[in-house]
């Protein structure tokens, strides 16, 4: 409280003030006496503010805990006029010898659009000062909030302004009084409030049609994702794909990678064309292929995903682009020269390889990194965000089914890789949205962030696609042992190998028991250890992998029929949920008629149960459980009819939703070698193991599965 020259701490009970001037003989005593009618009216308004007393009790400050510095700055521009009216008097702060204006920016703006550009012209205004907006962008561009205003004090950028305009100064070009914006990238404009031409309000559709050397047929809705990948690749900005899990992903990213290239390799043959009336153009120009000199040079693509996925992305390039060159950078043996991975269109690598390998792949300039179940990088101060922040490439997708798991924090993550700035920095994001919308349900600041995020996310669940489904979709997954499994295996396989192949006897009944004994302990084996050595304490690859499936599936709200030939292999998963308490529903030889009963109704009605554990044997007919719109195979049965007979618990009369039906195979194992041996002979059940285990295999079949 300040009476003329002499204030008075609020908090202070001292009502007078005495002090004792000397001018020559005379001594003058002033006593300043508060007023506490004057003053109540505004103790009453500072109490109705969002403050608080400080911890010595003298200040005030925010109420809520801010991460920004300037946040009571900002919070007293905006409140400036309010409180004058109140009958405050607001003197400008100082910040490490900075006055600071407490006036109230004001910023208009206005975009005018050429043949190829856009220009960007603006005028701001903060007191008496006004001065171009361009001068703003090299301080939004370097994150320098100050700037010197002619008389000597500075304009505090807002915050919002950082974060709105970064995009608009980090890619504009100062032109005279403007910032001009290429036509490529008009969706940076999308984030100003301000009129824009006609042309921006829809983008011209880009024209793709799928290569040729691509050897699959997209379905509409795949169709429609590549082409919305590829307006974002012409415009040079990032995608988070993130449809329902089994639509596809991989393939349209695999696909617009094949656009990528593509197009890149005519961009280089147009610029490479000279006119044909030059005399340096040679014949050979008019005859060459336009772009196939260009198209062998590699793409340089580095795809980022979870371990258990690489041999399942490396599988579905060669299959869908057979031309592309693919590698895998994992392991001891993985390369460590830059100039080695260049020489690839495709680089496959895990999280954590990225970030141990961060300063070879910070060498390289990608054309795109990809992540796949990018839900991964969702810490933003984990080792492995940072790392995969610090690389470089011209363009960038993130894969996830759940781009938002726990918290609009996920959000934050996903859309800082693929369009870094884009929802300004982690406070400011935490304030403006987060706070508002998981708090206080604020549905405004949930439409600006819609609108914010929009054109950089596709998501499509199976509900909204189902028009151009087939009824099934059948899938393998293949999962890696893990070291301990992978050594237990090859020991059982080696001994099992060099006692049954030295003493082949397929006549001989105990001889034939013994290979279906042999046989059934791999297949355990590669399932997990602790289906035979109950004190084995480490992993087992395809466990752990299905959980992650699980997981993306419950999450999504869908239903999953689990099937195994191994009863104590469905121990484990509900062993695992009931650790978890989670809810299932199970059925195995021994459940009971009215267990049965209970227990297919429960996963049929009630929609927390999201997982039925079942064995292929008991569960493999006579059941209906439309409920479930997702199917896992844990491991394979000799005969693909018994698998068939399980999906189509779930594929039957009745279903309104899409199935998909996915096989985990458990690669380098016997798991591999009967899914060959299905699809080369569907009746190997009866041929080689049939329920009198009557062997019907010659030896090299044995060999083969034993190798």
């Amino acid at each position: 409280m300040q009476y003329h020259d002499t204030r008075f701490g609020w908090h202070e009970r001292r009502q007078t003030r005495t002090t004792l001037n000397m001018q020559g003989d005379e001594v003058r005593i002033l006593q300043v006496r508060r007023n506490p009618e004057q003053e109540a009216p505004l103790l009453d308004k500072l109490r109705t503010l969002p403050l608080r007393r400080s911890e010595q009790a003298a200040t005030f400050e925010l109420a809520e805990q801010q991460d920004n510095a300037f946040a009571l700055l900002e919070w007293l521009i905006a409140q400036r006029s309010h409180l004058e009216a109140a009958g405050f008097t607001l003197e400008a702060p100082e910040h490490e010898d900075k006055r600071l204006q407490l006036q109230m920016p004001r910023l208009a703006l206005e975009v005018e659009s050429e043949m190829d550009w856009f220009d960007l012209k603006g005028i701001v205004e903060v007191g008496e000062h006004r001065f171009p907006f361009w001068k703003l962008a090299r301080y939004i561009r370097q994150e320098n909030r100050f700037y010197p205003l002619p008389d000597g004090t500075y304009f505090l950028i807002p915050e919002e302004w950082m974060t709105r305009y970064k995009q608009i100064a980090d890619f504009g070009q100062v032109q005279g009084d403007e910032l001009r914006l290429a036509k490529s990238q008009y969706t940076l404009l999308n984030t100003l409030d301000i009129p824009k031409p006609v042309d921006l309000e829809m983008s011209e559709p880009v024209d793709y049609v799928p290569s040729p050397l691509l050897t699959a047929q997209l379905r509409p809705y795949q169709l429609e994702g590549v082409r919305w990948l590829a307006k974002l690749y012409h415009n040079g900005l990032g995608a988070c794909l993130a449809d329902d899990m089994g639509l596809g992903k991989t393939l349209q990213t695999i696909a617009i990678l094949l656009y990528a290239k593509e197009q890149r390799a005519a961009r280089k043959a147009e610029q490479a064309q000279e006119p044909a009336s030059s005399p340096a153009s040679g014949q050979l120009r008019l005859f060459a292929p336009a772009g196939d000199e260009q198209f062998l040079k590699p793409l340089n693509a580095l795809i980022i995903l979870p371990a258990s996925l690489l041999f399942n992305w490396e599988s579905e390039i060669k299959k869908f682009v057979p031309s592309f060159s693919v590698y895998q950078h994992f392991g001891p043996k993985r390369y460590r020269d830059g100039r080695l991975l260049a020489r690839f269109d495709v680089i496959l690598t895990t999280y954590q390889t990225a970030q141990r390998d961060g300063d070879l792949l910070e060498q390289l300039d990608f054309e795109y990194i990809i992540l796949d179940e990018s839900q991964q990088i969702k810490n933003r101060n984990s080792k492995v965000f940072k790392a995969i922040n610090r690389l470089r490439a011209s363009h960038k997708i993130s894969l996830s089914g759940t781009p938002i798991e726990n918290s609009l924090s996920d959000l934050w993550s996903q859309m800082q890789f693929i369009n870094e700035g884009l929802l300004g920095s982690f406070a400011f994001f935490k304030r403006e949205f987060i706070i508002p919308i998981e708090k206080q349900q604020d549905e405004e600041k949930k439409h600006k962030l819609r609108q914010l995020v929009a054109p950089y996310l596709l998501r499509r669940t199976k509900e909204q696609v189902a028009k151009d489904l087939p009824e099934l979709t059948t899938q393998v997954f293949y999962t890696e042992m893990s070291a301990a499994q992978r050594k237990l295996y090859e020991k059982e396989k080696s001994a099992a190998r060099n006692y049954l192949l030295d003493n082949f006897a397929a006549q001989d009944a105990k001889y034939r028991m013994l290979v279906v004994q042999t046989l059934t302990r791999l297949r355990q084996l590669a399932n997990h250890p602790l289906l035979i050595f109950e004190d084995y304490d480490k992993t087992s690859g395809k466990f752990q992998d299905v959980i992650e499936q699980l997981d993306v599936i419950h999450r999504g709200g869908h239903k999953v029929l689990l099937f195994s030939s191994f009863v104590k292999h469905l121990s484990l998963f509900r062993a695992y949920f009931e650790s978890k308490n989670i809810p299932y529903a199970w059925l195995s030889g021994s459940s009971t008629a009215p267990q049965r009963k209970q227990n297919i109704q429960l996963f049929q009605e009630d929609p927390t149960v999201q997982s039925f554990l079942i064995s292929i044997k008991s569960g493999g007919t006579g059941l209906n459980l439309t409920a479930a719109d997702y199917v896992f195979i844990l491991d394979p049965w000799w005969n693909p009819t018994i698998e068939q007979q399980a999906i189509a618990r779930a594929h039957r009369i009745g279903q309104q939703s899409h199935v998909i039906a996915s096989k985990f195979i458990t690669r380098d194992s016997i798991e591999e070698k009967i899914l060959k041996l299905q699809q080369k002979k569907s009746q190997l059940a009866e041929d080689i193991i049939g329920a009198d285990h009557k062997l019907g295999m010659e030896q090299e079949e044995l060999d083969y599965l034993l190798r």
